[in-house]
């Protein structure tokens, strides 16, 4: 064997002990948790909250016709993504920290303040079943572009479910969702009640 045949043997090595690396960090790095960043206003929600919209997505997936093809998409809420990843096959994480790419092919870098432009996001139109917003910011402003988003990205009878400060509930009720019996619940105790609204009777999946 002439010495270019052990270069690119020994090439080939390196790329496959390189690729498991690769692999085995991807892996490591999904299963390490991602901290709150309180400048994002990030809080994210507690195991039982977690649980809740899981069992949520599985009765719904049991209910829809589309099944496996359900899509799904968390807009600005994704301490629920590892829950509902494991019970859906296609969902999507609309976040705004790069931190959860991560996730891969499952992540979209998101920005709610691009909400009212009409090209934003454009190629997620009438794409999703089922939208899971939990707007990082207690104001009018912030649910006004994220809801813009909404209405673009939803299919024609798509389901919605938005989690958000009880102060917000006349704005929720205006933009047709309904207050449920339902309060999500965040690992870290906020001073703001939360209450969740959706398009649908979400309180027979509770």
């Amino acid at each position: 064997m002439c010495d270019s045949d052990d270069e690119i043997k020994l090439s080939a090595e390196t790329q496959a002990i390189l690729n498991q690396f690769l692999k085995e960090k991807e892996e490591s790095e999904k299963g390490q948790d991602v901290s709150e960043n309180w400048n994002l206003s990030q809080f994210w929600y507690d195991e039982s909250t977690q649980k809740a919209f899981g069992k949520i997505c599985k009765q719904l997936l049991r209910e829809s016709k589309l099944k496996e093809d359900m899509s799904i998409a968390l807009l600005s809420c994704p301490s629920l993504f590892e829950t509902i990843n494991a019970v859906a096959d296609n969902v999507k994480i609309f976040e705004y920290d790069e931190r959860f790419q991560k996730y891969g092919k499952n992540f979209v870098h998101y920005d709610y303040s691009l909400g009212e432009s009409e090209d934003y996001l454009k190629e997620f139109a009438a794409s999703f079943d089922l939208i899971i917003l939990d707007p990082p910011f207690l104001s009018e402003e912030c649910l006004r572009k994220s809801f813009e988003i909404v209405k673009r990205i939803k299919k024609e009878d798509s389901k919605i479910i938005l989690n958000t400060g009880i102060v917000q509930k006349s704005l929720a009720l205006e933009l047709g969702l309904s207050e449920s019996n339902y309060k999500p619940q965040h690992k870290n105790n906020l001073g703001n009640e939360f209450g969740c609204f959706a398009n649908f009777d979400l309180n027979k999946y509770i």
